[in-house]
């Protein structure tokens, strides 16, 4: 009787993977997906609306459709460019962005202050739209329907639910990083694909790495094992080699463009105080170190002005430079 229960959930199992399968928009090879587009849309519309009374988008008219641009251009570029792709900017401190089945792709104002330049913003966007056109969220989810009905089958059958529970959890993590990886390849193809340079990509994967070294986030155990991204590290070296194959393309990429987009950015400073972006362009002299003494900000601020500017760890701005400080 054992057995027969779960041999059935096996073949309950095997049927809805037939039923299921549909060819990957990208690769064009069968993809495990429960969901039509039709319904991939309407899952995120619905959504969208909870992640926004959640977490509202930041009020800036003009940064809103700043980044919505370059999302609409990248959006054009990718395998699914019939969606009609929403972008929200989320006032959100998180260095995050993220994306809903159906086009509606989320950046934060966190992440926003550490980039520097119109092709990085486009590499995240681009990114993010790579989980779009690629299913992947239609897919993870279609997987962890499947494996909470056997995690309850087989745990409640072989009498340990919560190893089965974490095995499927464990198993869908590293199918969720090997979706990360491809993200990144897709959004240095479409970042040539609208004339950028493909390796602005891996700048935003260095940005991350120097964010996580800055915070201390490199040192967390099992962080390779457990995290829903892969390292960074491995990400940089597999987008060096992604990257290059496409070449370097001649557009602009928008950096001083995008330092006056950040003009005036409001982040959070702590027990409710909040702090702004200002630029300033550098005199001879100056550094770091001097800009520093007149930020808000207090620890480690002059590595953190670093950090800010694309300069981690050990970076220093050029006499008439345009950079970002604290105020």
């Amino acid at each position: 009787m054992r057995f027969t229960v779960i041999y059935s959930s096996i073949l309950l199992s095997g049927s809805i993977l037939l039923a299921g399968c549909s060819a990957n928009p990208v690769s064009g090879e069968n993809q495990f997906a429960l969901m039509s587009e039709n319904e991939e849309v309407s899952a995120g519309q619905q959504a969208h609306q909870e992640i926004l009374a959640q977490n509202p988008p930041y009020r800036d008219a003009a940064l809103q459709a700043y980044v919505a641009r370059i999302g609409r251009m990248m959006a054009a570029q990718s395998h699914r460019n019939n969606l009609s792709y929403t972008f929200t900017v989320l006032d959100d401190p998180g260095v995050n962005a993220f994306a809903l089945p159906g086009g509606y792709i989320y950046v934060t104002t966190g992440l926003l202050a550490y980039l520097n330049s119109e092709a990085e913003l486009a590499g995240v966007l681009g990114h993010e739209i790579g989980h779009v056109a690629a299913r992947h969220n239609v897919s993870q989810a279609s997987w962890s329907a499947v494996g909470d009905l056997a995690a309850s089958v087989l745990g409640d059958k072989l009498g340990n639910p919560e190893l089965f529970g974490a095995i499927s959890e464990l198993g869908l993590r590293k199918y969720g990083r090997d979706h990360e990886l491809q993200a990144d390849g897709l959004a240095a193809e479409y970042l040539a694909r609208a004339g950028y340079d493909p390796s602005y990509m891996v700048n935003v994967i260095a940005t991350l790495q120097a964010y996580d070294q800055f915070t201390g986030g490199s040192s967390e155990p099992y962080r390779d094992l457990l995290s829903t991204h892969p390292s960074n590290d491995q990400r940089l070296q597999q987008l060096i080699g992604q990257a290059r194959q496409f070449g370097s393309g001649g557009r602009d990429p928008g950096h001083e463009a995008y330092l006056r987009q950040m003009q005036g950015l409001r982040l959070p400073l702590g027990n409710g105080q909040t702090a702004q972006i200002q630029l300033v362009t550098t005199r001879r002299g100056e550094s770091f170190e001097t800009l520093a003494q007149s930020s808000r900000l207090r620890n480690n601020a002059a590595m953190h002005l670093r950090l800010l500017n694309g300069m981690f760890p050990n970076g220093e701005p050029r006499p008439g430079q345009l950079v970002k400080t604290i105020q």
